[in-house]
C-alpha cells in the first residue's frame, strides 16, 4: 500500500474545511426521480425543467446540513420551506447555485420550493439540486389535485407587502392567494394558472372590442404568461390529472364602468371556455365562481351561472358557486386597499367559505 505524506493529508483536510457546504454535496439533475413536481413544468432539451406559472412547486427529501438549487431565474421570487416550516422568500443567485438552507442538523429534511410570482414574470429554469443525498417524498397515490384558473386575485397580486414604486413582483405571494389556501384546507395539491388583468372576453385596460388573447386561448399552454413564449408547448393534462378545475374569472371583464360585455357574448365565451377545459380534462368537474369583489355587476355572476347551465346541457359537469348573494362576502379590511385584491387574511376567509361548498363536488376515493 502506498504511504501518504501526513503533511499532504493535513493540507488536504484544511482545504476541504474551507470549501462551501454546497461544494461538498452531490449534484442531482432536474430529471432525478426523487424530485416531485406539481403544476405545469416541461423538460427542456438540455434536461432542465422549465415553468412560467404561479404557485408551481417541487418537493424532495434530502439528507445533510444544506441544500442548494441550480435555478436560472432573474425575475421571479421563490418560497423555500424546510421540514414544513414557514416559507422564506428568495431570489435566484446569479451564476452560482442558490443556497436554499444551510446550518441544518445532520439528518433527513423535507424541501418544498415554490414559485411565488405569476407566469407573466417569465420562464424559470431549474437544473437540479445539490445535497448530500435526496429521496422521493412519500405521497398518497389518491391525493386530490385542484387546478385553478384566474386573474390577479387568484395570483395573489400585492398580498405580501406595501406598494412602493415598481415592486409588484416583490409583494406577490401566489401560495397565499385563496386558491392554494383552499387546496390545503382540502388536503389537495394544486396548480394555479393565473394572470393579472385576465378576462374571458375583456382584459383589464384594453380597448373595446378586445382583440387580444383570453383565457380560452391561453389555457392549453404550459407557460401561462401574457404571450405564447418561444419554446412553449401544449400542456399534456394526463401527466398530472386534475381532480377538479376551479374557474375564478370575471372581474376584469366588468372593470370598465362605461362598457361591459353583451349578455350572449359573455355566456357564449364562458361556455366555450368550459368546453376547452373539459376537452383537456374530460373526467374532472368544472367549478365556476362568482367574481370576488361585490362591486362587480351582479350580471357577471348571473351570466356565468347561465353558462354553467348550458355546459351541463352538453354533458359537462359544470357547477356554479355564488359568493355575494347575502351581501359582500369580504369586508373592506379584507382587501389590500383597492376593494379588489384580497389580503392573505381575506383569501383565507374566502377559502374557508368555499371549502365546504366545493368538497361535495370533488371525486370520492
Amino acid at each position: 500500500m502506498r504511504k501518504r505524506n501526513p503533511s499532504t493529508l493535513l493540507t488536504l483536510g484544511l482545504a476541504l474545511l474551507t470549501l462551501p457546504a454546497s461544494a461538498l454535496a452531490a449534484s442531482y439533475p432536474a430529471t432525478d426521480p426523487a424530485i416531485h413536481y406539481e403544476g405545469r413544468w416541461q423538460e427542456a432539451a438540455d434536461g432542465c425543467y422549465e415553468t412560467a406559472q404561479g404557485a408551481v412547486y417541487l418537493e424532495t427529501v434530502f439528507t445533510g446540513t444544506s441544500i442548494a438549487a441550480r435555478l436560472d431565474d432573474s425575475a421571479n421570487r421563490w418560497l423555500v420551506s424546510i421540514d414544513g416550516g414557514p416559507a422564506r422568500k428568495i431570489r435566484a443567485g446569479k451564476g452560482s447555485p442558490t443556497v436554499l438552507a444551510d446550518r441544518l442538523s445532520a439528518r433527513r429534511h423535507t424541501l418544498r420550493l415554490e414559485r411565488a410570482t405569476e407566469g407573466s414574470y417569465g420562464v424559470s429554469r431549474f437544473a437540479g439540486l445539490e445535497a448530500d443525498s435526496i429521496t422521493a417524498p412519500t405521497r398518497q397515490a389518491s391525493r386530490l389535485r385542484l387546478e385553478f384558473v384566474g386573474d390577479s386575485i387568484t395570483a395573489g397580486f400585492r398580498n405580501d407587502g406595501r406598494k412602493r414604486g415598481k415592486n409588484d413582483a416583490d409583494i406577490e405571494d401566489g401560495s397565499m392567494s385563496f386558491a392554494p389556501q383552499l387546496a390545503r384546507r382540502l388536503g389537495a395539491d394544486y396548480s394555479v394558472l393565473a394572470k393579472s388583468g385576465e378576462g374571458v372576453v375583456h382584459n383589464w385596460g384594453t380597448g373595446w372590442p378586445d382583440r387580444g388573447l383570453h383565457t380560452e386561448e391561453r389555457y392549453p399552454w404550459t407557460f401561462y404568461g401574457a404571450n405564447k413564449t418561444a419554446g412553449n408547448t401544449i400542456w399534456q393534462s394526463k401527466r398530472l390529472p386534475a381532480s377538479a378545475i376551479i374557474l375564478a374569472l370575471g372581474t376584469n371583464d366588468f372593470s370598465d364602468a362605461k362598457r361591459r360585455p353583451y349578455h350572449e357574448e359573455y355566456v357564449q365565451a364562458w361556455t366555450s371556455l368550459m368546453r376547452r377545459v373539459h376537452a383537456m380534462n374530460p373526467e374532472a368537474p368544472i367549478i365556476c365562481l362568482e367574481p370576488v369583489p361585490a362591486a362587480i355587476s351582479p350580471l357577471a355572476g348571473l351570466w356565468i351561472k347561465e353558462a354553467c347551465e348550458r355546459a351541463r346541457g352538453e354533458g359537462i359537469a359544470a357547477h356554479y358557486i355564488a359568493l355575494n348573494t347575502s351581501g359582500p362576502l369580504l369586508a373592506p379590511e379584507d382587501f389590500v386597499g383597492d376593494g379588489t385584491h384580497p389580503t392573505k387574511a381575506g383569501s383565507a376567509k374566502l377559502a374557508a367559505y368555499l371549502a365546504p361548498r366545493i368538497a361535495p363536488l370533488l371525486p370520492k376515493d
